[in-house]
């Protein structure tokens, strides 16, 4: 499935939401710093690619959503930990892996696991593979 970075980012933000609540619209636009509109058409966009759904105001991702999701932090995680590798800094690799991880074919990630040794936990100490 084809997203833009915005897409992206919009989506990693609503399924690691730090509340006890869905995120709404509003939560949305604060945390990615654009207007609330802006923020709506991201959702409609998200919405319409069958990645999320709206339940009284309250903004809920859907399997096909979350899978997205858990493919798009494996693959960060692990060009981040292959940037590590290769000298670059955790937070820079990081920084860097964010700018792609939504465009990399994920049957991509095994093989290039398998190339810089299998590592579970990326530079920063998280999992590869999300549940």
């Amino acid at each position: 499935m084809e997203l833009t970075k915005k897409e992206r980012d919009c989506l990693v933000l609503i399924n690691e939401f730090e509340s006890d609540f869905p995120p709404r619209l509003i939560d949305i636009a604060k945390k990615l710093q654009v207007q609330p509109p802006t923020a709506y058409n991201l959702v409609m966009r998200l919405k319409r690619k069958g990645l999320i759904e709206e339940n009284r105001g309250s903004i809920i991702t859907t399997q096909k959503g979350k899978s997205t999701y858990r493919d798009i932090i494996m693959m960060h995680r692990c060009f981040e930990t292959l940037l590590n590798k290769a000298g670059v800094s955790a937070n820079t690799a990081c920084k860097e892996a964010q700018k792609v991880d939504y465009l990399l074919d994920t049957n991509c990630a095994k093989p290039l696991l398998k190339f810089i040794g299998n590592p579970k936990i990326c530079p920063h100490g998280k999992p590869i593979f999300v549940n």
